[in-house]
C-alpha cells in the first residue's frame, strides 16, 4: 500500500454536503444486513441514514471527530471517534470490502493513537460484534485487549497509551 494512495480526511455530519457524499457511501455500503449489523448492531435493516445521524451523531456534536479515508478520490473506509474524559470510544469502522486486507484498518487505528497522544488520553476503547473475527483479530494486533462483553454480542476492547 503506497502512503500516496490513500489519505484520511475529516468530515462533520453537521454539513449538508458531508451527508449527501456519506449517505451514498453508507447506503451502498450496508445494502446486506450483515455488513450493517457488524457496523451498528442496534440499527435495523434496511440502512436509514437519517436514523443512523439521529442515534449516532445528532448530540455531543463537539465530541465526535468522523474520518474518512480515501483513494483517488473515493471514500473506501469511515471511522467515528467520540472524545471522552481520559478516553477516546472508536465506533463504525468500515472498510469498503473492495479495499479490504490491504492494512487500511490499521492505517484509521494508528491515526486514532496519534490523536489519543495527541489530546494526552490515557486509553482507546472500542465495542465489536463477538461474531466479527476480522475486526477481533486486528485489534488484538493491534494492542487491545478484551475486557469483558458489555452484552451477549459485543466484546469490550481497550488499549492503553
Amino acid at each position: 500500500m503506497s502512503e500516496q494512495e490513500y489519505t484520511l480526511e475529516e468530515i462533520s455530519y453537521s454539513k449538508k454536503e458531508d451527508c449527501r457524499i456519506m449517505e451514498a457511501v453508507l447506503n451502498s455500503w450496508f445494502k446486506d444486513p450483515k455488513s450493517l449489523n457488524l457496523v451498528s448492531p442496534n440499527l435495523p435493516y434496511p440502512f436509514k441514514f437519517k436514523q443512523w445521524i439521529s442515534k449516532y451523531y445528532t448530540n455531543n456534536k463537539k465530541t465526535i471527530t468522523t474520518k474518512i479515508l480515501k483513494q483517488n478520490n473515493w471514500i473506501v473506509g469511515h471511522l467515528s471517534i467520540r472524545i471522552e474524559k481520559n478516553n477516546l470510544y472508536i465506533y463504525h469502522l468500515f472498510i469498503d470490502p473492495k479495499h479490504r486486507k490491504k492494512g487500511l484498518a490499521k492505517k484509521i487505528l494508528v491515526e486514532v493513537n496519534q490523536i489519543g497522544l495527541m489530546l494526552k488520553k490515557s486509553t482507546i476503547s472500542l465495542n465489536v460484534v463477538k461474531t466479527n473475527f476480522i475486526a477481533v483479530k486486528i485489534y488484538l494486533n493491534m494492542g487491545y485487549e478484551k475486557v469483558v462483553p458489555t452484552k451477549k454480542k459485543n466484546i469490550k476492547m481497550i488499549k492503553y497509551l
